[in-house]
């Protein structure tokens, strides 16, 4: 019997964990395992160190190897971050309009400072993991295309651009992500 998946879906910076297509998502996924999207602590408080805790906590027990992250925005540079750490590699990675540093954004650039200093050690990542897969709109208002281009080519990760997608979010119509949906699928 093959045991149960694990799953984390990590929201992005000024976000819950009832927004975009996390709902959703993390719905169908039930079918397939265990799924936690906890709150992590943004704007007050947000740091790698303090969302490391909470993700760590999310997953007591975990096995790496079989265990799927889910990132959008910050969050995806959190799993990032997750799999350069890790010392056994992940199941599979999925970063939804992923970035590796500072975006020109008086909002959220100090917010995610802590997340994209110092530099990635690319190699790590990609060790870190199994698979990985990222997304982004074409379109994208606070992550440029390029920047999710050059997070997919550091690491060597198919990257599926979404036309008009912006950014992923229900603000461009992505209550629901079908397309990241039938990729996890995959990965099972």
């Amino acid at each position: 019997m093959r045991s149960q998946v694990e799953f984390l879906i990590v929201h992005g910076a000024h976000g819950t964990p009832q927004e975009n297509w996390f709902p959703w998502l993390a719905s169908e996924l039930q079918k397939y395992g265990r799924v936690r999207v906890p709150q992590f602590p943004t704007p007050t408080g947000q740091n790698l160190g303090a969302w490391r805790a909470i993700a760590d906590a999310a997953l007591a027990g975990y096995d790496p190897e079989n265990t799927v992250l889910i990132g959008h925005s910050s969050g995806a540079v959190f799993v990032l971050r997750m799999a350069e750490k890790t010392a056994r590699p992940f199941k599979a990675i999925f970063s939804a309009c992923p970035f590796a540093r500072d975006l020109g954004l008086a909002e959220f650039d100090p917010l995610n400072s802590t997340f994209v200093h110092p530099a990635f050690a690319w190699e790590k990542v990609a060790r870190g993991t199994k698979r990985i897969v990222c997304f982004a709109g074409d379109n994208d208002p606070y992550v440029p295309l390029s920047r999710s281009k050059e997070v997919a080519d550091a690491i060597r990760a198919e990257l599926i651009v979404i036309p008009k997608g912006g950014h992923l979010n229900s603000s461009t119509g992505f209550d629901k992500f079908p397309q990241l949906l039938e990729k996890i699928k995959e990965s099972l």
